[in-house]
């Protein structure tokens, strides 16, 4: 157990520090979206470029771990929609945005530390996967079917103009580009400038500590104003349905690398995403997303440290 804990203490002490640092005052609420963009537009971008660029292509791409992350996370997803549908009887927007927590990992903020913490280096391979099932599957599904919710009650736009808007956001998203664009590098063996290659590599350090340094400020000042039973469903959802499915599918799949096996099962068990109250606020549930944020990553730190203790 406290080989454990050394990998998931540092996280959420930096976390802690974040919080406090804005708790105190020392630094203000207002900073932390703009570290989370220099995060999102930089360091993280820098580190996916950085390290995809000098790969192969075949060594990012491994068809189980997409796979299995895609239908387990979509199960997540459709399972989560029809619970508080069930449960709370909520219209389809709302459980449509409920479901995106249950099935989003936070892989960038938190899931990369984590896995860099378990494996003790660059997770890139299972760290680019999640991401791209994350962004081209599950967000641009769920905001599809928030909006069909939305349209349904005549305050909708228009389906054909929601997938084009929600496809040139993902065209858009820095995450995104740094991949393809690394990607491109590597199947094409380009050099990278020796200058640029350090100045990515300078960017990267600051990745990990900035963007849990940010989570923890941006908790600040939020509160659990919403029901304790949705809270708790939801909660649940992300960091126990969501792993219990992966875990399912590697069980029931064949042997693949026992090492992506396990980060498969990591990458689900992370919060959801941090702007999934921005996400949420867009359609009128910011605040209840808040409180779900604030809930799902407290709990993370047990939930977290039990499932690696359970992995060995």
């Amino acid at each position: 157990m406290t080989d454990v804990l050394s990998i998931t203490a540092p996280i959420f002490i930096i976390i802690g520090f974040g919080y406090l640092a804005v708790k105190s005052g020392l630094m203000p609420r207002e900073a932390m979206p703009l570290l989370g963009r220099f995060v999102l537009y930089f360091t993280l971008p820098a580190l996916i470029f950085g390290t995809l660029s000098q790969m192969q292509v075949s060594e990012v791409i491994q068809f189980d771990f997409l796979t299995i992350y895609a239908i387990g996370s979509l199960g997540a997803l459709l399972g989560g929609i029809a619970l508080n549908r069930l449960i709370f009887n909520t219209d389809l927007a709302e459980a449509s945005v409920r479901g995106m927590g249950m099935s989003a990992s936070n892989s960038a903020f938190i899931g990369y530390p984590v896995l860099l913490q378990v494996f003790g280096s660059a997770p890139t391979q299972p760290f680019t996967m999640a991401l791209l099932v994350e962004n081209i599957l599950i967000l641009p599904l769920a905001l599809i079917l928030i909006e069909y919710g939305k349209r349904d009650t005549g305050t909708g736009e228009p389906l054909l103009q929601v997938w084009r808007r929600i496809f040139m956001r993902i065209l858009r998203s820095p995450l995104i580009i740094a991949i393809l664009a690394g990607l491109i590098c590597a199947s094409l063996q380009l050099p990278i400038p020796s200058a640029l290659d350090r100045s990515l590599e300078m960017l990267a350090m600051a990745s990990v500590g900035t963007a849990l340094f940010v989570i923890g400020g941006s908790l600040v000042g939020t509160r659990v104003n919403d029901s304790l039973g949705s809270i708790s469903l939801v909660a649940a959802g992300k960091l126990l349905l969501h792993p219990l499915l992966m875990l399912l599918l590697v069980m029931l799949w064949r042997d693949f690398d026992p090492q992506l096996e396990k980060a498969v099962i990591l990458a689900a068990a992370m919060p959801m995403l941090s702007v999934f109250p921005i996400i949420g606020g867009n359609y009128g549930y910011g605040r209840q997303c808040a409180g779900m944020l604030l809930v799902t990553t407290a709990l993370s730190f047990i939930t977290l440290t039990l499932i690696l203790a359970l992995m060995g």
